[in-house]
């Protein structure tokens, strides 16, 4: 289906810039999906409440750390290497009941909250040009509670789920900003065959410097998103199929209001079971774009793929491909190619993860440089190794280009990640991650990001 670069969830293979100041919540993702299932991954920090001084906050932060560093992690071991491989499942998804959050039950739904600290370090605040005088360094400070609570029936699932995120620079408080978000997922079993699931999530969110037409001068840029979501999953014989229908509306503050737009879409699908480790996969989706404020950019996109559905015990995921087409109700005309959709995790070994992902389409933007769409083509690869039981290690990359057909404009970029978990107990972790963002567009601009991230995670 066609996308946006800069809209879509990211995935556990991708590493945007920002995502070093959001909190770690694998814990409460892994409880959301199990409850859901077919209802769609649980949600990402946002932010909301007052932004803390700096010097309780560094406190507080350095306080954490010395009181909850175990005693005894020196003398942890790796575990787990003598019994039979987890099925399906990889390294940051494992359960790990000595080291998972334990949650709350409250009757019959199960609660996790945590509470995410972190201090990123940045040497290009605004993503600006090489060798522009705003080519700044800064300190950058982030809270980030959440909270989650989810069903725990034998038929049916409901949750809840609410984060927030607060950011304070030390030098340049302009970039100060608070996110945050809501939301209600569910399912009702008809049958055993049978599910109606839907979804609806607001929140309050903040473009970071570095989208492709984001202004690099000037006050960050926010904007509201209301997204909805119903449909319908089935199964007979070897066949499940799924009908789904979503809406996403972007209310944009302030002069960023001319980038108001709503975006409507429809999904089919149907797998087929070869066998119990393998599927294909037929889907269809049609969606439209309306722009409120600039309708020459309205738009309908069409997207058919065919594809497989893996479920071994080296592999699970799903890989697509097949044809995209847009027409833009203004002068970009239509745009049409091949369309990518991959994500698929090997399992290497039992301490190893390889995650593999690919995308190919249309997207679009309105933004302060450039009002044009255009083709983004994106690979990545990321590697997450248990060190030790509480220890996780995480290398990615990413790779992409954008083609602005209309315009000689042609953005090149790639992302790199590295990182450290340490689980100090059931209630604390520790992370670390080294980021760099580098983009190569003669026609915009060429920057390079660097960040690195402390963060501790405190846990119901």
């Amino acid at each position: 289906m066609a996308g946006r670069h800069q809209r879509v969830n990211q995935s556990t293979a991708e590493i945007p810039a920002a995502s070093a100041m959001r909190c770690d919540l694998s814990q409460q993702q892994r409880i959301l999906r199990r409850s859901l299932l077919s209802s769609g991954s649980p949600g990402e920090p946002g932010g909301l409440g007052e932004t803390l001084r700096i010097n309780p906050f560094a406190s507080l932060f350095a306080a954490s750390l010395i009181v909850l560093a175990p005693v005894h992690a020196a003398a942890q071991t790796q575990q787990g290497q003598n019994t039979g491989r987890e099925d399906s499942v990889s390294v940051r998804d494992r359960d790990r009941p000595e080291y998972d959050a334990p949650g709350r039950r409250l009757g019959a739904f199960n609660l996790n909250a945590s509470l995410d600290l972190a201090i990123t370090s940045t040497d290009n605040l605004f993503a600006a040009p090489d060798g522009a005088p705003s080519d700044v360094s800064d300190l950058i400070y982030a809270v980030s509670p959440t909270v989650a609570l989810s069903s725990d029936w034998s038929r049916h699932a409901l949750a809840f789920d609410a984060g927030a995120t607060f950011l304070s620079h030390e030098d340049f408080s302009n970039e100060d900003a608070d996110t945050h978000y809501i939301r209600a997922t569910g399912r009702f079993d008809i049958d055993q065959n049978t599910s109606i699931h839907g979804s609806a999530r607001s929140s309050h969110e903040v473009s970071p410097r570095t989208d492709p037409d984001s202004p690099f001068v000037g006050d960050p840029v926010e904007y509201d998103r209301m997204d909805t979501g119903i449909g319908i999953t089935h199964r007979f014989a070897r066949f499940t199929a799924s009908l789904d229908a979503s809406n996403s509306n972007y209310d944009y503050d302030g002069v960023q209001s001319f980038r108001d737009n709503d975006e409507s879409a429809l999904r089919g699908r149907i797998e087929a079971e070869l066998s119990p480790r393998v599927g294909v996969l037929l889907s269809a989706t049609v969606d439209e774009r309306d722009y409120d404020n600039a309708p020459q950019f309205d738009s309908d996109g069409q997207a058919y793929m065919v594809g497989l559905s893996l479920n071994t015990d080296l592999m699970r995921g799903e890989i697509s491909v097949g044809h995209f087409e847009r027409d833009y109700a203004g002068v970009a005309g239509t745009f049409d190619g091949v369309a990518v959709e991959g994500n698929v995790e090997w399992y290497v070994t039992q301490l190893t993860t390889v995650t593999l992902t690919a995308r190919r389409d249309a997207d679009d933007q309105i933004g302060a440089f450039s009002g044009e769409p255009y083709i983004t083509e994106e690979y990545g690869l990321r590697v997450d190794h248990e060190l030790l039981r509480n220890v996780i290690l995480t290398g990615a990359a990413r790779f992409g280009s954008r083609d602005y057909e209309t315009i000689p404009r042609n953005d090149d970029y790639n992302e790199w990640e590295l990182g450290a978990d340490y689980m100090l107990n059931r209630n604390a972790a520790v992370r670390f991650r080294y980021e760099h963002d580098e983009v190569d567009s003669p026609a915009y601009r060429d920057y390079e990001v660097n960040q690195a991230t402390l963060g501790l995670t405190l846990r119901l």
